[in-house]
């Protein structure tokens, strides 16, 4: 297809059709039982893969000239892998590599892993808009001196 706009809009649509059931699929083979007596698992993983997170994503997040509630916002919010998480435990279970009670310790993991952060996040380290936008004119102000100008900057120059 030569329309692109009209490409990214079927490929949206379809997206947006055929997610739910798929997440509805994988959810159904979650096992109760198998969920409450992985509970501690389900629990360590969760502090590992939140752990993780905060290493990997706050120090840049301050090197970015964030404070550090903006940073810890950043931090919590970042993706998770939920998509690619569920998507290889089905694998697993559906190839035989794992079984339901390791699926479920898995999928719950990488479901608490993207609800619980975004929970914290908004509750607890929400930046107001105006704390945003001085943290994006400071950003702006650092790297401009490193910044490689574009066709859109040529253009905004010659307007002014």
């Amino acid at each position: 297809m030569r329309d692109k706009t009209l490409v990214h809009r079927m490929r949206s649509i379809a997206f947006a059709v055929f997610t739910p059931f798929y997440f509805i699929k994988a959810g159904l083979y979650i096992s109760l039982p198998a969920l409450w007596t992985g509970l501690f698992l389900i629990g360590a993983f969760l502090l590992l893969k939140m752990s993780t997170k905060i290493v990997g994503v706050f120090p840049l997040a301050r090197l970015h000239y964030m404070k550090v509630g903006e940073a810890s916002y950043t931090t919590l919010l970042m993706a998770t892998g939920l998509t690619f998480g569920t998507i290889s435990a089905l694998f697993g279970l559906q190839n035989k590599i794992i079984d339901q009670t390791q699926y479920t310790i898995l999928v719950s993991t990488v479901i608490l892993s993207a609800f619980v952060p975004t929970l914290i996040a908004q509750k607890f380290f929400q930046p107001s808009i105006e704390a945003m936008h001085a943290w994006g004119r400071l950003y702006c102000e650092k790297v401009s001196a490193f910044r490689v100008m574009s066709v859109e900057d040529v253009n905004d120059e010659k307007e002014t």
